[in-house]
């Protein structure tokens, strides 16, 4: 078995890892056939190019969760003028709950999701179809952990392929599977059915002679390995795990760039270690300087806000009396002040009532005209009782940048 692919195959609920990988903590997930949607597609010629786009929908269609999005993968079996075959399957991520625990528990993310059956045919196909073989079309029953893989093979192509519960009625399936194989395929005898594991054969000599295989012991998974090294093969990964494999090797490629990052850090740090006697001469002169310029800043600063304070209180130009004044000379006559409120250096803020509207807009514009304002701010005029206009102005010292 080749050594650069791993293969993790979850069966009978528990998952088993085979092979070491090139990159480790990543594997091929190994999937019995009844954990996929799984169908056979016909893609007309003018598709070709995009097998996704035709074999999703049909998939789609299949799929327990229908509000749930599918990520299909195709694997061609034939191509003639008419198209393409394809296999198509997906992995609903909705019924993977117990994959993802057990995937987690083993520290694993996955690189591809395949069917452990199309392993065992590869594995097994020199005894499914030995050399010589006349036989055109035959039926194929693997035995898994936990279903049955049923193939209606016409010479190397299938013709259908389905899962099949252990307890089913194995005649009644494999009469729908091979009408649904003579619908695909065309009308064709069944010249024989290969049992691959210890399968009850009862009732399936009416249908065609019956051949018995010896199952492949669990570890083999050759077939599983030359699947993965091949491109083209089926691959069912859930779109959501594509991004989590990309970020996990996003991840591990940013932590080896730190190593090296850090390891040339730390030789940068050797190569100053060298030479720490004039290293610490240079910080502690740039300390000693540092300290003594913070010194003379508060000096400066402490000096600086002293005289503003003087400066603030020495000025009585915006003092309470004068704003009052200023205010008062050039009330018009039918203006009453109702409210006064005085904050030093900020502004200075009053209510009243008019007679008309026109008196509060002259009042405004007096005010602004005396330019002891920054700015001037009137709320109103408004209608009151009496017919009496309303009104508020708010005068500031400063502009709001200021």
């Amino acid at each position: 078995m080749a050594e650069s692919v791993q293969i993790a195959a979850f069966e009978g609920g528990q998952l088993s890892v085979y092979g070491a990988g090139e990159r480790r903590g990543e594997a091929v997930l190994a999937l019995p056939l009844g954990r996929l949607l799984v169908k056979m597609v016909r893609v007309p010629a003018e598709s070709r190019d995009d097998p996704v786009a035709v074999a999703t929908p049909v998939l789609q269609a299949l799929s327990p969760y229908p509000d749930e999005p599918l990520t299909v993968g195709c694997e061609a079996v034939r191509e003639d003028a008419q198209g393409l075959v394809v296999l198509a399957a997906a992995l609903p991520e909705s019924a993977t709950d117990d994959l993802a625990e057990a995937l987690d528990a083993a520290k694993l993310n996955v690189t591809r999701v395949d069917a452990r059956a199309l392993g065992t045919l590869r594995d097994m196909w020199r005894e499914i179809a030995p050399e010589g073989a006349t036989a055109v079309r035959r039926l194929v029953l693997i035995q898994e952990p936990d279903d049955l893989a049923l193939f209606v093979l016409d010479r190397e192509e299938p013709s259908a392929v389905r899962a099949l519960s252990p307890a089913c009625d194995l005649t009644r399936e494999l009469m729908l599977s091979l009408l649904e194989a003579e619908d695909f395929g065309g009308a064709k005898n069944l010249d024989e059915i290969v049992l691959v594991g210890d399968i009850a054969a009862d009732g399936l000599e009416s249908f065609a002679p019956v051949r018995r295989l010896a199952p492949p012991p669990a570890d083999a998974v050759a077939g599983l390995v030359q699947r993965a090294q091949e491109p083209g093969t089926l691959d069912a990964l859930p779109a959501s795990w594509r991004e989590v494999l990309d970020e996990t090797r996003f991840k591990a490629k940013l932590v080896r760039s730190l190593a090296v990052a850090g390891a040339v850090w730390a030789l940068i740090l050797l190569v100053l270690f060298g030479v720490p006697v004039v290293y610490g001469f240079l910080t502690n002169h740039q300390k000693a300087l540092s300290a003594e310029h913070a010194k003379k800043y508060r000096e400066v600063k402490e000096m600086r806000d002293k005289v503003e304070l003087m400066q603030k209180y020495s000025d009585h130009s915006r003092g309470v009396l004068e704003i009052l004044k200023a205010v008062s000379d050039r009330l018009p006559a039918g203006v009453e002040l109702g409210s006064w409120n005085f904050r030093r250096g900020e502004s200075v803020k009053f209510s009243g009532e008019a007679d008309e509207a026109a008196e509060v807009y002259g009042l405004k514009d007096a005010l602004i005209a005396t330019e002891a304002f920054a700015d001037v701010v009137l709320t109103g005029p408004s209608a009151g009782k009496g017919g009496r206009q309303r009104f508020d102005i708010e005068c500031k010292f400063e502009t709001e940048e200021e």
